[in-house]
This record gives C-alpha cells, sequence and structure tokens, in this order.
C-alpha cells in the first residue's frame, strides 16, 4: 500500500464521521488523528436541527471525505449526511452493518414502519419495545396492546401511551437476561427494529428460544452511493480515495 504523505490533498486526508454505530467509534480509533468524529446529541438519535446541519457542513468543508456511519436506521442523518456531502464536493461512503435475517426457527412479521404494528400486533398481546424513545409517537394507534419499552437511560417521563410502561436497564444484555425478563414480565411478542450486528441480537435469540413473534421494522433502503458493510471494507475505500496507510 502507497503510504499517504499528503501530497495528493491540502487537508492532509482527513475524514468526517457522522458517527452514532459501534462501526463509526472502531473506524475513528482505526484512523486515529486523520478523523474527526462528529456525534449528533444523545436525545436527537434520528432528528437534525439547523445547528446541527451547520456544524457537520463546517467540519465536511475542511476533510477530503465523509464517512456516514450513524445507527443503520437512522435514515435523518443518513440524508443529512448525504445533503452535506454533496454540499461540500467531499467523497462519502455510507457504513452499515449487515442486516439480521431468520431461520427457520424463528418467528418474524416484517413491517415497513413501526406504524405497521398497530394493524399487526392482536389485542391483549404484552410487547417488549425497542426501537427507542423517539419512536414512540409512531405507536399511538396501537392502543390494544401492553407496551413495555426499553430504556437504555435513566428518567422520569411520563409514558406517552395508553398501555404500558418504561423498562430501564444497561445494555449489553445477554440472552439468558432476556429470557429472564420475557419471563418476568410475561412478553407475548417483540416489537424491534433489523439493527443487525451482535449487541441487539440477545433478544431475537431469546425471541427464538421462547417461541415468541418478533415484529421487525424492516431497515430503511440504503442511501446511494458508495458502500460498506464492515470498517476493513471503509478502510479499503479510503484507501482507494485517499491513499491513507492504515
Amino acid at each position: 500500500m502507497r503510504d499517504f504523505d499528503g501530497s495528493n490533498s491540502a487537508r492532509h486526508g482527513q475524514v468526517v464521521i457522522l458517527g452514532g454505530s459501534a462501526e463509526a467509534r472502531d473506524l475513528a480509533l482505526r484512523l486515529g488523528g486523520r478523523s474527526r468524529l462528529w456525534l449528533p446529541a444523545r436525545d436527537r438519535v434520528t432528528g437534525q436541527g439547523a445547528s446541527d446541519l451547520e456544524a457537520l457542513a463546517e467540519l465536511a468543508q475542511s476533510a477530503d471525505a465523509l464517512v456516514l456511519a450513524p445507527h443503520p436506521c437512522d435514515v435523518a442523518s443518513l440524508q443529512l449526511g448525504s445533503r452535506v456531502a454533496a454540499q461540500a464536493g467531499v467523497h462519502s461512503l455510507t457504513l452499515a452493518r449487515p442486516s439480521w435475517h431468520p431461520t427457520s426457527r424463528d418467528h418474524w412479521i416484517s413491517l415497513r414502519s413501526a406504524r405497521d404494528a398497530a394493524a399487526r400486533i392482536p389485542a391483549g398481546a404484552r410487547v417488549l419495545v425497542t426501537l427507542g424513545r423517539q419512536t414512540l409517537p409512531e405507536l399511538r394507534a396501537l392502543r390494544h396492546a401492553y407496551l413495555f419499552v426499553r430504556q437504555l437511560t435513566d428518567h422520569y417521563d411520563p409514558f406517552p401511551l395508553r398501555y404500558g410502561r418504561y423498562l430501564h436497564g444497561a445494555a449489553p444484555f445477554s440472552v439468558t437476561q432476556e429470557i429472564a425478563l420475557m419471563r418476568r414480565y410475561r412478553i407475548d411478542a417483540v416489537l424491534t427494529r433489523n439493527a443487525g450486528g451482535p449487541g441487539g441480537w440477545p433478544k431475537v435469540a431469546a425471541a427464538r428460544a421462547l417461541g415468541l413473534p418478533v415484529y421487525m421494522v424492516a431497515r430503511p433502503r440504503n442511501a446511494a452511493g458508495p458502500m460498506a458493510s464492515s470498517v476493513d471494507g471503509a478502510l479499503n475505500w479510503l484507501e482507494t480515495q485517499l491513499w491513507l496507510d492504515d
């Protein structure tokens, strides 16, 4: 591999990473001083304001490449990153880990969006929901089920839906822990999104072990342009674009 010495760039091969995923953090660690990791505020996982747009655009103006690596289901951040890359005229890459795929032992009901859950989940079901607090407005029509909504941060906000409660806990969770939780709260079904990766998989594996249905919200379609499914793939792309020596 050719060493990157900055001769092909006035900006010394700087890479801005729009984060939100484990892969974004890993890529930033691998790149070290060559990268700047930009993260949206914790309570705005999928929504971006004008100030966020301006801050990311300013970073992109001083970079040679922008890697879009938010949570794979965070379509708003993907759209934001694509817009900023086009405006700044920099190379851009979307880094998204592979989706999960069901086996013959799984009982998945595919949903295009969280809103579709109301028409598919039966009345009286006790549902473990792991979609994130920002998605709860999309579940307002789901008034015929009791929702146990997982929260990874402590707060005292009132529960916004008709029937249900928050379940607070700190990740990571093991399959054994997820099975115990589902038995404790007599869970009938799981409502989640196809995030991919190992972090969220234990709840899906627990549902499989207990024979429970999983209402799986599909991942949004990938943005147009170059794609990588791993940190190594992103580094290979950056090597090609910027002659980085990893």
